[in-house]
């Protein structure tokens, strides 16, 4: 039993050795070690606020991509709008022309007013745009064009742009 004792006090020694000069050490630590400590923190918090920067650009750009979907969005539903009436408006030119058989029975559109064609236009975005549609349907090199109808669609046009323009 003497000798496990004088064990146990022996391996108290030794690490009661190593604990003071592990403290010794850590007292005496180099500059060089410090300096390194200093440069890690100094080099972490630049990089937290990089970080942070980051995430800040991260979330504005998130957001100014999420107002520009909303912006396309509503554009292309205004586009889509659009094609529709436009297609509709095809469709029921087509439905007169298709009930002649024909040029003879077809309709005169040059004993009509121009006013027609433009009638519910009130505004020039509007009128631009049903100008540039007549002007597909009845340009004298298309098969039902008519160079009659086109003069008048032109002059009805240019009033028109001028009571528009000066609504404004």
């Amino acid at each position: 039993m003497d000798q496990a004792y004088t064990m146990m006090e022996e391996a108290v020694n030794v690490l009661s050795d190593w604990r003071m000069k592990k403290a010794a050490q850590e007292k005496t630590v180099s500059p060089k070690y410090v300096d390194e400590s200093v440069e890690i923190r100094r080099q972490q918090r630049l990089l937290e606020y990089e970080r942070q920067e980051f995430l800040r650009n991260k979330k504005f750009e998130e957001k100014r991509l999420e107002r520009e979907k909303h912006i396309f969005d509503m554009e292309w539903k205004m586009l889509e709008d659009g094609w529709r009436k436009l297609a509709a408006e095809r469709e029921q030119l087509e439905r007169v022309y298709s009930g002649f058989n024909n040029d003879e029975e077809r309709i005169s559109f040059s004993n009509v007013s121009a006013s027609v064609f433009f009638s519910g236009v009130n505004n020039m975005r509007s009128l631009k745009k049903r100008y540039k549609d007549l002007i597909k349907i009845f340009h004298p090199d298309n098969a039902e064009g008519d160079t009659d109808v086109i003069q008048k669609i032109n002059e009805e046009y240019e009033v028109l742009r001028k009571r528009i323009g000066m609504d404004k």
